[in-house]
């Protein structure tokens, strides 16, 4: 509204207050004092009645303006999304080359140092590498050993970090990182407890008693093919065999070396892991009924030199008491990411389960850059879950379960595993960012002996975020066990025992 309108109807008041002071006293009789405030009445009321009608409309017009700007701000931050993307993709693209620049210069560095070694010590003879004695070629071992940054060789119980090696292209070839040196053992004869082993792995078992002579099989009873293994092995219940492993040896498969003496444990896990013998093996997860595989489930298998596998579950206290389990963890998680970016965007629903042992996430110097270089690669959120026992979980630091938080804020997801006590506060691991729930199928019914009982748990949890699993699936019954419980996923060596990501290929 302009000036000139608003003098306008300013005047145009004044005179009808004026009109109401003046007209009713002579034409009917009225006093002039209550004539006189009758026409204030009216000058100011018509006055405030304008100033409303004014207002609703500026309202209105400033309530256009504000959607119009909302519009052109959601323009601009659609064209600002899309540049910044083109700019993370240039920036992609020199970090891989930063990062292979970085790790040609460290090699070089080191191959320079062993010269000098080599003149120092000239009467130990260089080792021989790619077949040829005394030729000082760069091995895969020391690429990942470099790219690891693995600088104080030193320090035994130091995990290394995945930062710079991770972001390089998946072609590099993997290697392993520098082991620390083997102390030496007192006491030559300490024995490693008795691990248990289920009938396909004792049909594959060599033990080696640690006194040089030959390995024997494990004694096991043969199972004739169709017949289901029993337990007298293992000590759990009876299960289908997979295939390929009924009763009979598979020529495909590796041996599985039982080794009874800890100081040569220790030994062969230290061999490996200099030598690059760590494999990826994954376990399928399956959707219930179908059974279709929908996750995987990651696993370390060490490998001594003529190709026999050391199971997890015998060396792994060997490992963390000697400091080797965050050099594991590493390269399992390396494996894993080169998988992932070979993966790219075929099968994008499909998540991969890596376990986080508490020593790595209680190392003051690994876990904070290990949260910090996932921070940086958000792209593998919707690909890794990190899965935590619910022992350990409940063992960290508050200050480690930050870091955990920190990690599932920027969209990250956790799975508890091996859970026992259903007491626990479940939604407070909700809000923690924890995705699956994984719980071994016996301890599921034994906490929740009623029926429908294991599935009101399932709906609870499903109501903070999170989806049950239930493991250890090992024959049919159990099957329908699961299926009466509504149970969403499961997993065993009934759907697949643990297999090498380069035999998975074909299903990626």
């Amino acid at each position: 509204m302009t000036i000139v309108t608003q003098v306008l109807l300013f005047a145009s008041y004044v005179i009808l207050g004026l009109a109401m002071a003046i007209i009713p006293p002579r034409l009917f009789g009225m006093p002039e004092q209550m004539a006189q405030l009758l026409g204030v009445i009216v000058f100011f009321g018509a006055w405030q009645i304008q100033n409303m009608f004014t207002v609703r409309r500026i309202e209105k017009e400033t309530s256009a303006r504000v959607a119009v700007l909302e519009d052109v701000t959601t323009i601009l931050r659609g064209d600002l999304e899309r540049t910044r993307r083109k700019t993370d993709k240039g920036d992609e693209k020199s970090d891989v080359l930063v990062s292979e620049l970085k790790v040609l210069h460290t090699l070089l560095t080191q191959v320079m140092e062993r010269e000098v070694e080599l003149k120092a010590k000239p009467g130990k003879a260089p080792a021989k590498r790619g077949g040829k004695a005394g030729r000082l070629e760069p091995t895969e071992e020391e690429v990942l050993a470099l790219s690891l940054e693995h600088a104080d060789k030193g320090k035994e119980d130091q995990p290394v970090a995945v930062a710079d090696v991770a972001t390089a292209p998946v072609e590099e070839k993997v290697a392993a990182p520098v082991v620390p040196e083997a102390s030496n053992v007192d006491g030559a004869d300490l024995d490693i407890e008795e691990i248990e082993l289920t009938p396909e792995e004792a049909a594959m078992a060599v033990v080696d008693e640690g006194d040089g002579e030959t390995m024997e099989p494990v004694q096991q009873d043969v199972v004739p093919e169709g017949v289901e293994p029993g337990s007298a092995v293992s000590g759990r219940a009876p299960r289908r065999p997979a295939a390929g492993s009924a009763g009979v040896r598979t020529a495909k498969k590796a041996q599985i070396r039982i080794i009874k003496r800890e100081d040569q444990l220790l030994s062969v896990v230290r061999s490996s892991l200099a030598e690059n013998r760590v494999d990826l093996y994954l376990q399928p997860l399956v959707g219930l009924p179908a059974r279709r595989s929908m996750h995987y489930e990651c696993f370390s298998r060490v490998r001594d030199e003529e190709g026999r596998i050391i199971l997890p579950r015998q060396y792994m206290k060997v490992a963390e008491n000697k400091g080797l389990i965050g050099t594991i963890d590493n390269l399992l998680l390396f494996r894993l990411i080169q998988l992932v970016r070979r993966l790219g965007k075929r099968r994008p629903k499909v998540r991969f389960f890596i376990n986080m042992s508490r020593h790595s996430m209680e190392d003051e110097e690994f876990f904070p850059q290990f949260v910090d270089f996932m921070s940086a690669n958000t792209e593998f959120r919707d690909r890794l879950v990190f899965e935590i026992s619910q022992e350990d979980y409940y063992l960290l630091e508050g200050d480690v379960k930050d870091r955990l938080l920190a990690l599932g804020r920027k969209g990250f997801g956790f799975s508890m595993d091996l859970v026992k006590d259903f007491n626990k506060d479940f939604t407070i691991l909700g809000e923690h960012k924890f995705q699956f729930i994984k719980a071994d199928l016996k301890d599921l019914q034994l906490a929740h002996p009623e029926e429908g009982d294991v599935e009101a748990f399932k709906s609870f949890i499903r109501r903070h975020g999170m989806q049950l699993v239930a493991s250890r699936i090992e024959s049919e019954d159990d099957v329908l066990e699961a299926l009466e419980a509504k149970v969403e996923f499961a997993q065993g060596y009934l759907f697949g025992e643990p297999t090498s990501a380069n035999q998975l290929s074909s299903e990626f």
